[in-house]
């Protein structure tokens, strides 16, 4: 047994790692006490890749399936590349490039080389048709920096602020609480609790009372899918008590009085109507968060996933301007890279930008959000009869059929597909009717750095890791599928400013040290560093904004954002039909769909029905019943199990859950939601939490009911 370092690529926090391997097989995973960012925390699901990576359905070869009702069968890699290549050509002469597409999974990202060689092959086609998961949890943040600008002078963090305040997010069990800013991404128990310690106060806005919640402050517990209306009751107190910073408003923001106008008529009574939330509570929020001298409002997918969801994040971020929770111009920034290059923090405003209203529009309606169209209207760009209607997929790092809401209807769209590819490790629920299946290294088995990820660290932190294990079987590095296949294409691809020599197919360490070389750190002592390498903390003044800079302001209100308040608050909670709210959760033991098929991670071998006790009695309901949760649009059959977290009328499925046709691996919250209506506007966004719901006792299950909370 041979004890290697490395870091684990699950999520952003890319915790470090040691590596037992023995026979060229990894056997097991612990945290390195050594590391200088993670410093030995790991979580369940890191410290199982050895499961998944010695996981008897692991593909080591590629796979293709030429007949519909057969199954796959082997096929060499660079020969399905060919023929891919060919099959895209065809698609491309016969229909446009716009009938190409590509979805990008949150596994994508977690390997450093796969996202720029994968658009850069994107961008060479010629297609405007790139879709992501960002536009199915969280895209809400993207539509409120085009509508409302963005300050680039920098955020406030977690690591010197005062006061939090944290909604739909539990960092605790998600790993990932803050926007960017470095909040609890890292040992979150531990660097909570000593947040807390030296003095944070932490205020949660979450329907159920989650992990984190139970460590705030305070803790408002809303009804699902009026977070937007318990943010502009924030507001409201917040100008009501000339808690906001007029000396930042002034320099920077527009619309602050029409901002106060639109609020003024969400008082705390209406907030109790609306929202269920105490008006001496949501005062309290109001006043401790104002009077903090630092610290923000995060969100997380509980937010940009439910109802009203734009609006929600607009008046989120509101708060943190109206109180002027940003960088100014003379204070200190730390440089936050360390392998990346990181332009200089100017206290300006990037001006709004909507480009869904300019330039590539679908037939849809759709326009692009950072260069991406809404996932929300996937299956209609397959599915409906048009000139340039999506006949080809690539899917890279994700499981669309899980992920996609309206399972059945996104099952039917990538059925209909003249050509589906995807690069996974085994046969998700995608893959399973995709034509081809490409193998790809896992992350032991690969080079990589941290350079991708910096963004999300507390600290400037680097590591570079080399493979720990060698492949097996006839598996590439996903990098090396877009290569050759842009090969097998004749196009040129350009990657950090740099034109890659399609003639002869470049090293990982080559094209790692090619997307480095503008940071801080030398790349040599970076790779020679076993438990990683911290930069010296840079501290440089927030610039003053350039002449074209000047005169941006920050947009509070723009009109369609006052029209979406006007519908929140005339916006029924629930109806007399599905008198109930189903919001999702998150497990420690899963990241979205990773983590439920390794045998021995989870908890249950389903995805329960979590239930508040009050609404379990009056239905007369016992744990180990399986009950049917009923929506306008399916319904699901799932193990009820009590939670005195839950408010009443609110049940909790996991996130990520279910898939496999026959229902083997739990129920899909997906299977309740539409694709098609309740769609917001811009994004495409459909409601994924706060679903209205009906449940009714089903039958009795032998299964293990024992409570879980």
């Amino acid at each position: 047994m041979t004890a290697k370092t490395s870091y684990c690529r699950l999520c952003q926090a890319s915790c470090g790692v040691v590596v037992d391997v023995a026979h060229d097989r990894v056997e097991a995973i612990r945290g390195d006490p050594d590391n200088l960012l993670s410093q030995g925390y790991t979580c369940a699901k890191g410290r199982r890749v050895d499961r998944m990576m010695n996981d008897p359905d692991r593909l080591t070869t590629s796979m293709t399936r030429t007949d519909p009702r057969a199954g796959h069968t082997p096929i060499a890699v660079d020969d399905a590349i060919s023929q891919i290549a060919e099959k895209i050509r065809h698609v491309i002469d016969d229909h446009g490039p716009d009938s190409v597409a590509m979805f990008i999974g949150t596994q994508h990202h977690f390997a450093t080389l796969t996202d720029p060689m994968a658009r850069a092959w994107f961008k060479a086609t010629g297609s405007h048709k790139l879709f992501s998961t960002m536009t199915i949890d969280q895209s809400a943040k993207w539509v409120t920096a085009k509508r409302m600008g963005e300050y680039t002078g920098g955020r406030q963090r977690l690591s010197s602020s005062d006061v939090w305040l944290m909604a739909g997010t539990n960092p605790l069990v998600s790993v990932n609480g803050g926007n960017g800013d470095g909040a609890l991404m890292h040992n979150p128990s531990a660097t909570l609790r000593a947040a807390r310690q030296r003095g944070l106060r932490l205020i949660v806005i979450d329907p159920r009372r989650s992990e984190t919640a139970y460590r705030a402050d305070l803790h408002l517990q809303p009804k699902p899918g009026t977070d937007a209306v318990v943010f502009a009751g924030l507001l409201h107190i917040i100008f009501e008590d000339d808690l906001h910073d007029h000396e930042f408003c002034a320099k920077y923001v527009d619309g602050v009085d029409l901002l106060r106008h639109a609020v003024g008529s969400v008082t705390p009574a209406i907030v109790e109507t609306i929202c269920g939330v105490e008006p001496s509570q949501l005062i309290a929020a109001a006043r401790m968060f104002a009077a903090g001298s630092r610290g923000m409002v995060s969100t997380g997918t509980g937010v940009c996933m439910g109802p009203h969801s734009n609006l929600a994040e607009h008046l989120a971020t509101s708060i943190n301007v109206v109180c002027g929770r940003y960088l100014r111009q003379g204070d200190n920034a730390e440089e936050p890279g360390a392998l990346r290059h990181c332009p200089p923090a100017r206290a300006a405003v990037s001006a709004p930008d909507r480009t869904w209203e300019v330039g590539y529009r679908s037939r849809f309606g759709a326009g692009h959000l950072y260069g991406q169209l809404p996932s929300g209207s996937l299956c209609d760009e397959i599915l409906s009869p048009g000139s340039d209607r999506v006949r080809a997929l690539i899917v890279s790092g994700g499981n669309p059929v899980l992920a996609l809401p309206e399972q059945s209807r996104a099952r039917q769209a990538m059925s209909r597909l003249d050509l589906l590819v995807t690069i996974d490790t085994r046969l998700s629920d995608t893959s399973q009717l995709a034509h081809y299946v490409i193998a790809p290294t896992m992350m032991y088995e690969r080079a990589d750095n941290t350079v991708a990820m910096e963004r999300f660290f507390a600290e400037p932190f680097a590591m570079h890791t080399d493979p720990i294990v060698r492949p097996p079987g006839d598996v590439i590095e996903d990098w090396q599928f877009f290569y050759r296949l842009a090969q097998q294409q004749a196009y040129p691809l350009r990657i950090a400013g740099t034109d890659i020599d399609m003639d002869h197919e470049p090293g990982s360490d080559q094209l790692l040290a090619m997307l480095t070389s503008r940071g801080r750190l030398d790349v040599a002592a970076v790779a020679s560093a076993a438990h990683g390498i911290m930069a010296e903390r840079v501290h440089r003044q927030v610039a003053a904004p350039a002449p074209d800079e000047a005169a941006n302001r920050l947009q509070l209100l723009p009109g369609d954002v006052a029209d979406e308040l006007r519908a929140a608050l005339s916006d029924p909670a629930v109806s007399e039909e599905f008198p109930m709210r189903l919001v999702v959760r998150r497990v420690r033991e899963a990241m979205n769909s990773v983590g439920p098929t390794v045998h021995g991670l989870p908890k249950a071998a389903y995805n329960p029905a979590y239930m508040c006790p009050e609404d379990m009695d009056a239905l007369g309901i016992t744990a180990g019943v399986t009950v049917t949760l009923s929506s306008p649009h399916g319904s699901v059959e799932a193990i009820a199990h009590r939670d005195p977290t839950l408010s009443k009328g609110v049940v909790s499925l996991t996130h990520g859950w279910g898939g496999m046709a026959d229902g083997s691996m739990g129920v899909n919250v997906n299977d309740l939601t539409s694709s098609s209506q309740h769609r917001q506007t811009i994004n495409f966004m459909p409601t994924l939490t706060a679903l209205p719901i009906r449940v009714a006792a089903t039958r009795r299950n032998t299964a293990d009911s024992s409570d879980v909370v």
